[in-house]
């Protein structure tokens, strides 16, 4: 198999995997839900939470006791709200 023919591979999963997610968070959303969004940026336990309004909230998951509601860290405003969107290919 040549080089060519592997990242080709590499890239279709890739797109497979970005498709399926787009859809659960277009489903989440239609359907009520929050959308948690992983960066690394962040720190650990903390995620983006996208809401069906459209507002993003960084918030802290206890991953021990899932029964703990999260804790909301901050609010990101429309321009926060934009730069994350651009970095993050779920949005697109």
């Amino acid at each position: 198999m040549s080089k060519e023919s592997i990242e080709n591979k590499e890239d279709a999963r890739v797109l497979a995997m970005q498709q399926v997610i787009r859809k659960l968070r277009h489903d989440d959303l239609n359907e009520g839900h929050c959308f948690m969004i992983f960066d690394d940026e962040l720190p650990e336990g903390q995620a983006y939470y996208e809401y069906p309004d459209g507002s993003v909230r960084v918030e802290q998951l206890d991953k021990l006791n899932l029964d703990i509601p999260r804790m909301v860290i901050s609010e990101l405003n429309k321009d926060e709200i934009a730069s994350l969107k651009e970095k993050h290919e779920v949005f697109r």
